[in-house]
């Protein structure tokens, strides 16, 4: 077997487990809607809803139908990405339209700022080198500064920054701020920055990742191979980048889902329109065929960067191929 035959091989695998995951997490959300207490509509759909539009939710959602049977028609219909129309917070709009696009900001959001963790971690391993006793003066604050729950960070970053701005730029008689106070809703984009910041600075996200990374450079650094090239006088980044890569990519992967869970809140703390402002806004207002949308965009994704990520290891590393994926 040649190797891009087996390249292939280990795609197809895990496009095929993902798929599976996909299908499975599908289901949980179906027979959660079909194991509500009571009528399954009634329990999805605000008081007041017309009778018409509640036999078209049950349709859409194969509650008119045995669990099965339901659940075919509801899966066929999501396949095409039809996933119904927003009962509430976009009433009449179809689910994608209005996920869609705060969905990318909450993408793009979570991606930059995983990204910008793992560099400045790879630019911390290079500085830190090998772990020593003198070291834990700085690496000790850093682990308690950023243990804190993301949430948290934000509310603590919201009353420090108005509180800066407050004191030093409105009473020192300068122009505030666009964005300030926050929360508040403007064109611009700081609150986006803030809240990378906030990200990246909380959960632990920064410090996961600098260990990490230390780990597999410093490991790298004294390989046998890495000392035999050192030998021949060539030099040793090209090799050491390139075996980085697999571990940088996995743990991007590996920390998506967190970076994803903790921009639910933040946003929802500056304000940000984005799919986790979105998706607390149809949980609170029952707009259940939007919190389904999201749900299951935010699942396709996680499983989607995780199968590049696959890929990608399967590229560098041939032995992924030796052995199957």
């Amino acid at each position: 077997m040649n190797r891009v035959t087996g390249l292939l091989l280990v795609a197809l695998r895990r496009a095929a487990a993902g798929l599976l995951l996909l299908v499975g997490a599908s289901f949980i959300i179906y027979v959660t809607i079909r194991s509500a207490p009571g009528d399954a509509v009634d329990a999805i759909t605000p008081m007041g809803t017309p009778d018409d539009l509640k036999q078209k939710l049950a349709a859409e959602f194969g509650l008119d139908r045995d669990p099965l049977s339901g659940y075919v028609t509801w899966l066929g219909r999501s396949a095409t990405g039809d996933f119904g129309e927003s009962l509430v917070v976009a009433a009449g709009e179809p689910v994608m339209a209005v996920a869609g696009p705060a969905f990318v900001k909450t993408l793009a959001l979570a991606g930059v700022s995983l990204l910008a963790a793992g560099l400045l971690a790879l630019l911390g391993a290079m500085l830190l080198g090998d772990p020593s006793a003198r070291q834990q003066w700085l690496t000790g604050p850093l682990y308690f500064g950023t243990a804190a729950p993301s949430y948290v960070v934000a509310v603590l970053f919201t009353q420090g920054m108005n509180w800066f701005v407050h004191a030093f730029v409105e009473q020192g008689g300068y122009e505030t701020p666009v964005w300030y106070p926050i929360p508040i809703a403007s064109d611009s984009a700081m609150p986006y920055v803030f809240a990378g910041l906030v990200l990246l600075a909380g959960d632990g996200l920064y410090m996961d990742y600098l260990n990490t990374v230390r780990a597999e450079l410093n490991a790298l650094r004294n390989a046998q191979f890495i000392a035999a090239v050192r030998a021949k006088g060539a030099g040793v980044v090209r090799h050491i980048a390139r075996n980085l890569v697999v571990p940088f990519v996995s743990a991007f992967a590996s920390r998506l889902p967190i970076v994803l869970g903790g921009a639910v809140i933040v946003e929802y703390v500056f304000t940000l329109e984005g799919a986790g402002y979105l998706l607390l806004e149809a949980a609170r207002e029952r707009d259940f065929p939007v919190v389904v949308g999201l749900s299951v965009l935010f699942t396709v994704t996680i499983i989607a960067v995780g199968l590049l990520a696959d890929v990608v290891r399967a590229i560098v590393d041939p032995r992924e191929v030796a052995r199957g994926g």
